[in-house]
């Protein structure tokens, strides 16, 4: 019996906030606008891709990158990593000297088995790939940052880096 009075107060609970919905509807009632609050501009022809930017090659961004903008951009990598010499490592491993090391040689840092199995040197080029998209270089990787879509960035950031020495 008592499981008969719980169940019917749940039911005319729920009767009552249904009925107070539709009441609460016909009391307000809206009408439908005429013609869109808010026009989105569409393009005439949204079937055509836009044409992406010419991108230079590598080097050509190397050539104007500058150490100074790279410290400021990778401030956003100083979250994760160290930067000086001697300093220890953070989340991510110490960044000073990575320009021309080997992958994973950081000492006391714990790399992933995905960057220890890639092999190789740091370059400027290899550190451009990683920095585009690092889950894409090396997948598997630890490193969870979603990289720098600018080439610009990229390379003032490299050389940054190179500049630690």
């Amino acid at each position: 019996m008592e499981t008969n009075k719980l169940l019917a107060a749940i039911l005319v609970a729920g009767i009552i906030a249904m009925m107070s919905g539709f009441i609460s509807k016909e009391l307000t009632p809206t009408q439908h606008l005429k013609k869109d609050a808010f026009a989105i501009a569409v393009p005439k022809q949204a079937t055509t891709a836009a044409a992406a930017p010419k991108l230079l090659p590598f080097k050509d961004y190397m050539a104007k990158a500058d150490a100074n903008r790279g410290k400021q951009t990778a401030q956003v990598c100083g979250a994760c990593h160290i930067f000086t010499k001697g300093g220890g490592n953070g989340i991510g491993p110490n960044l000073f000297g990575v320009v021309g090391s080997k992958l994973a040689d950081v000492p006391g840092f714990a790399f992933s088995d995905a960057i220890k199995a890639k092999g190789g040197t740091w370059t400027a080029e290899r550190l451009n790939t990683w920095l585009t998209d690092p889950q894409k270089f090396i997948p598997g990787t630890k490193m969870t940052f979603a990289g720098l879509p600018d080439p610009q960035d990229r390379a003032d950031v490299i050389k940054y880096l190179q500049s630690l020495k």
